[in-house]
């Protein structure tokens, strides 16, 4: 293995402590992993950790979207995939998310299928 290549780093934000926890313990045998809570601090975050991938659990609002265009505007080859309980109410922000977001999974996650969607966008072979 050429020891030159770093490990890929993924920000994850999840207002839900656990969750930011479970998916922690899910990738950090294959990436360093930075977690946090408050949105606020995403972009601030994702160049701090020089972020390759940031994972967002959060319900599409306007407010969401505008911060996903601010990330993509400063990054705009920044990954990002979000996680969400679906909701119909929600189908026109997620439309208007999907365009800036590279994958959407709805809750109950399928671990396998999130983890085959990280392995292709930062491990592609």
């Amino acid at each position: 293995m050429d020891m030159d290549v770093r490990k890929k780093t993924i920000l994850i934000y999840s207002p839900d402590l656990n969750f930011g926890f479970s998916m922690s313990m899910l990738l950090q045998d294959r990436f360093n992993v930075v977690t946090t809570t408050n949105v606020a601090s995403l972009s601030e975050l994702s160049a701090e950790s020089r972020a390759d991938l940031v994972l967002l659990d959060a319900i599409p609002t306007g407010s969401l979207v505008e911060r996903i265009d601010t990330l993509k505007g400063v990054r705009p080859d920044l990954p990002v995939i979000l996680f969400y309980v679906y909701e119909q109410k929600s189908a026109e922000l997620e439309k208007r998310a999907r365009a800036h977001v590279d994958s959407v999974f709805y809750k109950p996650l399928d671990v396998a299928a999130v983890s085959r969607r990280i392995q292709e966008i930062l491990l592609p072979s």
